[in-house]
């Protein structure tokens, strides 16, 4: 069955700074000069399946190509595009070679396509692909090979860019570890962490951890230079100042000299019950109770708040227990961004919000503000920014860290802006969050959580935060059986390293690999088999989720 309409989504200005980027687009412009006036393009795009790059000389070919969308910023996905060249090998992770009535759309069956999937040399993780397509009927043969070579120059390219970033990334990490005083150093990209002997001596055990994830999420971010201070799990403070190693106008990673203030507090005594704030919250993690603090200081000055954190680490229920407490006994009223933004749906909810905001004893939470477009962004801004403060309820906004740039539009009208921690930064808090939870849906007590269960529990990355803990505890304590939730009680979630928030059809992928490695006793090469894919493929999607054999057992 086929499909006759076309539907490639289109997103601006993709990014032409990534290694993949800057490896493939110079073999590319050299391999256009090879073939002249050829009708054939040659095209990048990344591993969602964004066309990053397409060159091609032939004035007809140019024209059929944007006829049909296959042009720099749109998506070829077999989400959207069904069966093609790009997202085929994208999705299988193996070259192939789509002909004419092959596409599932019948305004490409008149296109030729071979798509070789590109591969990091080390990781072997999936960055994206190179597609030939032509509109002649030729050589399918003579048209892979080309595709499979040019896609093995562009892995030898990647290959030597990470190799001389990673030089460069030694060198000004041995630079600062020579300098006159050098302190504690740490240096890291994706692929290396180094550290010298001072900064081993000065953290160890939880904050050791914790210091690494919070600099890999700081190096992870190019653009960001400067000082930040975080809380460490023993109480203390490690300021970071981060400097970035740049080379040629690549980014090789990033260099903390590190400076460890406070001595360790002695942990909280662990009691029956759980640790909570002065709101009643559950936690007593610094990073914790520091934005619990700042968030209520906020609120009862009355300042306009701008809470920043993950999907799921609990801001909402931050606001609901400040209403609670400091409220007053005036309505709390929850907005969300709306679903279309028409000139008259949008006309309709900034008058909600100017009206909601008119009542002085209201507290208002505009929820998920980053999701709002450019345009009603503007809008908002300037609505929020000629109210009369004095006049007005209390205004509460909350938004991802990822998804807020660093001038964002609506940040300057709130008198604070306050960070929630996600769940993997407050190291000492899950213990304590899994006992409220059990007590929430087994209120009779009679089921406890082995030490090596919470052990596992403790170390999932947990990237849907408390919401995503809340459900597994939930799904356990519903369970009939024994009394102890043990190790291999735990959902298959629970047994991975991964940070990535899945869909649902990758979460159930992830969960069949798992449960096969489990029931083969982590026969990586059995599992395969079951699952009817190749040993390869299956180490690559091991990968993905974060799969690590040794751990199942």
């Amino acid at each position: 069955m086929k499909s006759s309409s076309l539907d490639a989504p289109y997103l601006e200005n993709p990014n032409l700074d990534s290694p993949l980027a800057r490896a493939a687009i110079p073999i590319v412009n050299k391999l256009h000069e090879q073939l002249a006036d050829d009708p054939v393009s040659t095209m990048i795009t990344n591993r969602n399946g964004v066309v990053l790059s397409r060159v091609v000389s032939h004035e007809g070919l140019t024209t059929r190509l944007n006829r049909v969308h296959l042009a720099p910023g749109h998506v070829f996905s077999e989400r959207y595009v069904g069966t093609n060249g790009i997202g085929t090998a994208l999705a299988s992770g193996r070259p192939v070679m789509i002909s004419g009535s092959e596409h599932y759309v019948e305004a490409l069956r008149d296109f030729h396509c071979a798509a070789v999937p590109i591969l990091h040399p080390t990781r072997r993780t999936l960055l994206g692909a190179f597609n030939l397509t032509t509109g002649r009927q030729g050589s399918a043969g003579m048209l892979m090979a080309l595709a499979r070579s040019v896609a093995g120059q562009i892995e030898s390219e990647i290959a030597a860019i990470s190799s001389r970033r990673e030089r460069a990334l030694f060198h000004d990490y041995m630079e600062a570890c020579s300098s006159v005083r050098p302190g504690p150093v740490l240096a890291l990209n994706r692929e290396v962490v180094m550290m010298n002997e001072q900064l081993s001596a000065a953290v160890a055990g939880p904050d050791h951890y914790a210091l690494l994830d919070h600099a890999r999420e700081i190096a992870d971010d190019p653009r960001f230079e400067g000082t930040r201070s975080i809380a460490l799990p023993s109480g203390r403070v490690a300021e970071l100042r981060v400097s970035r190693s740049r080379r040629e106008d690549s980014d090789a990673g990033a260099i903390f000299r590190v400076r460890v203030i406070g001595r360790p507090q002695p942990g909280p005594v662990v009691t029956a019950g759980p640790a909570r704030s002065s709101l009643g919250l559950v936690g007593s993690s610094p990073q914790w109770l520091r934005a619990v603090a700042e968030s209520e200081a906020a609120f009862i000055a009355g300042s306009w708040l701008h809470l920043v954190g993950e999907a799921g680490v609990g801001k909402c229920t931050l606001v609901e227990a400040l209403h609670r407490t400091h409220g007053a006994g005036g309505p709390l009223a929850m907005m969300e961004a709306p679903l279309s933004e028409s000139p008259h749906v949008a006309e309709v909810w900034l008058r909600e919000v100017r009206e909601l905001l008119a009542v002085p004893s209201n507290v208002v939470v505009l929820r998920d503000v980053h999701l709002l477009g450019d345009h009603l962004r503007r809008q908002l801004r300037t609505l929020l920014t000629h109210l009369d403060r004095t006049a007005t309820g209390q205004l509460v906004m909350t938004s991802q860290p990822s998804m807020v740039s660093a001038d964002d539009q609506l940040d300057d009208v709130c008198g604070a802006s306050v960070e929630v921690p996600p769940l993997r930064h407050r190291y000492g808090d899950i213990e304590h969050v899994v006992r409220y939870f059990l007590l929430k849906y087994r209120p009779s007590g009679e089921r406890g959580c082995s030490p090596d269960a919470l052990a596992m529990l403790q170390r999932c990355p947990w990237p849907e935060n408390v919401r995503q803990l809340e459900s597994v505890i939930r799904g356990l304590a519903r369970r009939p059986s024994g009394r102890t939730i043990r190790v291999e009680d735990l959902p298959p979630e629970c047994r991975v390293s991964s940070h990535k928030v899945l869909t649902t059809i990758e979460a159930l992928e992830r969960d069949a690999i798992l449960r096969g490695l489990m029931d083969r006793n982590s026969n990586v090469q059995r599992t395969a088999q079951d699952l009817g894919i190749s040993r390869a493929t299956m180490y690559r999607k091991m990968r993905r989720y974060g799969i690590v054999p040794s751990s199942l057992t």
